[in-house]
């Protein structure tokens, strides 16, 4: 394979020169189903680093969410020492906590974190095409006992994370983060799931090139049944009593209770409340609530706060958005107030799947009083399949990255159809959502959200 991709008198160079010039030409040359490359020399040297440190359980996972998590910053352009002190990061801290060898027939610990509760979800946050991407992920801290009858209920893996967490990054913020676990933790452990799922608490990391940067997501549904409030009162309650909460933020909250309250507006269902794990004043608040609703009407009104948001720039972000929307999920020429249906052919909708419908985030920062929404399309329910989704939205960046020379954020693609099998890239699942946002500048900010499903992956 090598040697065909260089001239036959390549044959009299030294074997060094001939392999660098092997690996040059090859990166310019399309992917294809082939089994994955060797790992990169960093990722190499970490999981060398890692033997002793992980057991056959953290071993399972690095070579699946590491491999993709190693690949996705190699091919969005982190430096050598940036990869390492993340692979190093996430293999230290990250790992050790995510439970047992994942049993795709039977997860011992069904975390709400994806479908298939698989505990952890990476992303590629492609930001508006005119800067290099990002990668991130997010956990939910799991026991090695978790679900079963030693752990029922995952109670052991979180404390001891939230000391690994510190000692890692011990520049973490946790004044938000106490104030929150404090006020949305019942008096009691309750019985049942109180959102569907027994899932309690996720964390998030930003993988920035010199930082690693911590959040946090609260269930408030257990506080709720124990005191007989909405979740929207609790949340809402919390955040109305924030220390050092700002008053534009407080604002930005009546703005969109006053939404939610709405005749008009159909019922939300409100899943979670997020922090930034930084100081008060420089954090944000968000609250995730999902709608039923599908239609392309529904989401115009949902990001608009049903007309209560009225930033210049979001017409002309909603139409991208549209644009994007109707690649993915095939509804070019679909009325607006039609709504979406279940992926594949004379499939019913899914609505009552706990993930279905359209989940959003309604972001207070501090210093504004106007909220900003974020849209979560599950992708997993509504698209043909994880390789339309990969070429709709590689071709949406490209679209807009045509003037730009570097051609950002193009190893996506390539490393999602190098390290998945052909006929798992045709199937669903692979994706969680794609998440869009409006920026100042009306452009589309565009987030890739994935499930690490090792079972798919090339061996």
């Amino acid at each position: 394979m090598a040697t065909s991709l260089l001239p036959s008198y390549c044959s009299i160079l030294p074997r060094s020169l001939t392999k660098f010039l092997y690996l040059v030409l090859s990166s310019y040359i399309p992917s294809s189903p082939e089994p994955s490359p060797p790992q990169t020399p960093v990722y190499d040297q970490v999981a060398d680093e890692l033997h002793d440190y992980l057991d056959s359980h953290g071993q399972s996972w690095w070579r699946t969410s590491g491999h993709l998590l190693a690949a996705l910053l190699q091919d969005a352009g982190y430096s050598s020492s940036s990869k390492h002190h993340i692979l190093t990061f996430f293999g230290r801290t990250i790992v050790p906590y995510m439970g047992v060898t994942y049993n795709p027939q039977s997860p011992q610990w069904r975390s709400f974190m994806t479908d298939d509760h698989h505990p952890i979800e990476l992303s590629w946050d492609w930001h508006t095409g005119h800067k290099p991407p990002t990668v991130r992920f997010s956990i939910e801290p799991v026991g090695i006992h978790a679900g079963t009858p030693s752990d029922k209920d995952n109670a052991q893996a979180d404390t001891s994370f939230r000391k690994a967490l510190l000692s890692a990054l011990p520049d973490t913020n946790m004044e938000w983060f106490h104030y929150l676990d404090h006020e949305l933790a019942p008096a009691s452990s309750p019985a049942g799931l109180m959102e569907g799922h027994p899932s309690k608490i996720f964390y998030a990391f930003d993988l920035a090139a010199e930082s690693v940067t911590a959040k946090a997501y609260f269930f408030p549904g257990f506080k709720a049944r124990e005191t007989n409030r909405t979740n929207l009162q609790v949340i809402s309650d919390v955040i109305a009593k924030a220390p050092h909460r700002s008053n534009g933020q407080f604002d930005a909250l009546r703005v969109f209770e006053n939404f939610a309250e709405d005749v008009d507006t159909p019922p939300l269902e409100m899943d979670m409340v997020a922090i930034d794990m930084d100081p008060p004043q420089a954090s944000r608040l968000k609250i995730y609530f999902r709608n039923r609703a599908t239609s392309f009407a529904s989401v115009r009104q949902m990001m608009t706060l049903g007309g209560r948001v009225k930033r210049s720039e979001l017409e002309a972000g909603i139409e991208k958005l549209r644009r994007l929307w109707d690649a993915m999920l095939g509804q070019e020429g679909v009325p607006d107030a039609e709504p979406l249906s279940a992926a594949g052919k004379g499939k019913a909708t899914n609505d009552d799947h706990r993930t279905a419908g359209l989940l959003y985030n309604v972001e207070f920062r501090s210093g504004s009083p106007e909220p900003k929404v974020k849209i979560y399309i599950p992708v997993r329910h509504y698209a043909p399949s994880d390789g339309h989704v990969i070429t709709a939205v590689h071709e949406y960046m490209r679209s807009v990255e045509e003037n730009n020379e570097k051609g950002l954020g193009f190893g996506y693609a390539t490393t999602m159809r190098r390290l998945f099998r052909p006929d798992a890239v045709q199937q669903r699942g692979l994706h969680t959502y794609i998440a869009c946002s409006i920026q100042g500048n009306e452009e589309l900010r565009v987030v890739s959200y994935i499930n690490c499903q090792g079972e798919k992956m090339v061996q």
